[in-house]
């Protein structure tokens, strides 16, 4: 699917706004409930969906995707497993510029 680039209108622009406030309260909620619950794998489970279910909707949902994607990279680097997938993309520098993917072993 393309994306088409279009100008924006107010209606768009305002419902922008509004998905971007309902991010920031669910995010502050994502926070208050993991500091109850942790930051396990189950915690982390059990914060993505409050904060999923604070919003109605597709964009519920699209906020316990992110949260529990961010989980799932914050628990790969708990495990010292953080570079197992070439660190999701990113190459670390080596000094000159360059860099290459590492996978760190025990």
């Amino acid at each position: 699917m393309a994306a088409a680039i279009t100008m924006p209108t107010v209606n768009k622009v305002q419902s922008n706004l509004m998905a971007y406030g309902a991010g920031i309260v669910s995010g502050i909620g994502f926070n208050v409930i993991s500091g109850i619950t942790g930051s396990s794998l189950i915690g982390g489970a059990i914060s993505s969906a409050v904060a999923g279910s604070m919003v109605e909707g597709v964009l519920g949902q699209m906020i316990a995707v992110n949260a529990g994607f961010s989980q799932g990279q914050r628990g790969l680097g708990a495990f010292g497993m953080g570079n197992l997938l070439g660190n999701f993309g990113a190459k670390p520098a080596n000094g000159n510029g360059n860099g290459r993917a590492v996978i760190n072993t025990i």
